[in-house]
């Protein structure tokens, strides 16, 4: 019993002392634009997305949410192929302490990843028999994502932070993200 009441006031203790530091709001939004390079048969792309600033789980691990969206189309021997994804979760990033006006940080997260795809054959009456019939398919699912990123942001004005970083994302399809954005800082 003795046990019990000392592993329960210390859990009970850290946990006290980790709310003490935490500061857990709604900070900040923005945006962002990136160049994706999804593993293969999907070409290269432009990827948009959002961003929110939640504050800070301890004095150097900030936590953010995103919602990533982007998608590649194209039309090959009359198949037209499209691929999307919109991604959704939250990252830790660590921000080193360094002096200057350039912040770095390391971090990763988990995230819901739907991706869709749909491939349409439009069909070759010249050659005849199957392959003159066309027919359509899609699939979609929705994965669980491991998120990889480093970067650096930077005051661009009182308000306002822009930023930059690489992000490796596994999940259905892997896929390395470099981003550019800004946040617009509410508090």
């Amino acid at each position: 019993m003795k046990k019990f009441v000392i592993v329960t006031a210390v859990i009970f203790l850290f946990a006290g002392l980790s709310v003490a530091q935490s500061d857990i709001g709604f900070y900040g939004f923005g945006g962002r634009v990136g160049f994706v390079m999804p593993e293969d048969p999907i070409d290269n792309t432009i990827a948009i997305g959002l961003n929110g600033d939640l504050g800070t789980i301890m004095p150097n691990l900030a936590l953010f949410a995103y919602i990533d969206y982007w998608s590649k189309s194209y039309d090959e021997f009359n198949t037209e192929v499209s691929f999307s994804t919109l991604g959704f979760g939250a990252v830790v990033k660590y921000m080193f302490e360094v002096s200057g006006d350039l912040k770095p940080y390391a971090g990763g997260g988990l995230g819901l990843q739907r991706s869709s795809s749909s491939v349409e054959y439009k069909g070759d009456d010249t050659i005849g028999g199957f392959f003159g019939e066309s027919y359509e398919a899609d699939a979609s699912e929705t994965d669980l994502g491991i998120h990889f990123l480093g970067g650096a942001s930077m005051a661009l004005s009182p308000a306002m932070d822009g930023f930059a970083e690489v992000k490796y994302t596994i999940d259905g399809v892997d896929h390395l993200g470099i981003y550019v954005g800004i946040n617009y800082k509410l508090r």
